[in-house]
């Protein structure tokens, strides 16, 4: 990320949850752009916004843009930093008010931290009002269809879990593919979860890789299942190659708990 040397002096009054749908921070320039930073909007909407906002941005310099796209309302605060345009895209449903002050101070805020060349860690933390993390999910993994444990994370009162996550892995794989065979077989239905008394493991597979996640019934979030598909296009961006040519080492995966820890509570 470039220094810059313009930094925001004033204090900055801070707002409460906005609970959005998504946020994106993106550089951008007259030949390329950058995603410095996305929670909550998947690659492709991402994309499009660029596709359709670059040009008056590029135009404007500094600005703002509000619109619509489908049931979303789109907020756009752009800033002419140096050399570069840095815009800062916000994602909430269309029928939902939020307070247009709170998103200037939280501009601010991720305009200071860019300014400042300070770690994309402090991006997590003041998203984290923006777009709140999943508070209901007990446990993660992310599994080969062959059984491998490539991630796997617990929270720490869960001991039992914790000590037998191999064997976990290895059982949800091979209740999956046990599921497909006998059952998906014939009807094409698939095995999408898997009710306990207070819990339910909700499971996804993509090119044969299998995400389950254990969540608590009693405090389930909206937002977990989306979530969770946008856990798995950012693991398929960041390990395709890795999957498609994996011999067994399984170390690169223990980074993608960044990834994580952006959207759950674990």
């Amino acid at each position: 990320m470039i220094v810059l040397e313009n930094t925001y002096e004033e204090s900055i009054v801070f707002p409460g949850s906005l609970n959005l749908i998504g946020l994106g921070i993106v550089s951008i320039s007259e030949i390329t752009h950058n995603i410095v930073y996305s929670k909550g909007i998947g690659n492709s909407l991402m994309k499009k916004m660029i596709q359709l906002y670059k040009k008056e941005i590029l135009q404007k310099e500094e600005g703002k843009v509000i619109d619509l796209i489908g049931s979303y309302t789109v907020y756009v605060h752009f800033y002419k930093l140096d050399y570069e345009i840095i815009a800062i895209f916000y994602l909430n449903e269309k029928d939902k008010l939020v307070r247009y002050e709170d998103l200037c101070n939280l501009s601010k805020e991720f305009i200071k931290i860019i300014t400042l060349n300070r770690p994309i860690s402090e991006f997590d933390n003041v998203c984290k009002k923006a777009v709140p993390n999943a508070t209901d999910t007990s446990a993660l993994f992310i599994i080969s269809s062959t059984g491998h444990s490539l991630f796997t994370k617990i929270k720490k009162n869960m001991n039992y879990l914790s000590e037998n996550y191999i064997q976990i892995g290895g059982f949800i794989s091979a209740i999956i593919t046990f599921s497909n065979e006998v059952v998906g077989k014939h009807s094409g239905e698939v095995l999408e979860a898997i009710s306990f008394e207070n819990q339910q493991l909700y499971l996804s597979m993509k090119d044969e890789i299998i995400f389950a996640y254990l969540v608590e019934k009693s405090v389930k979030s909206k937002n977990t299942k989306r979530y969770i598909e946008l856990l798995m296009e950012e693991f398929f961006m960041i390990y395709k190659d890795h999957i498609k040519d994996f011999n067994g080492d399984l170390s690169p995966f223990g980074k993608f708990e960044k990834v994580v820890d952006r959207y759950f509570v674990i």
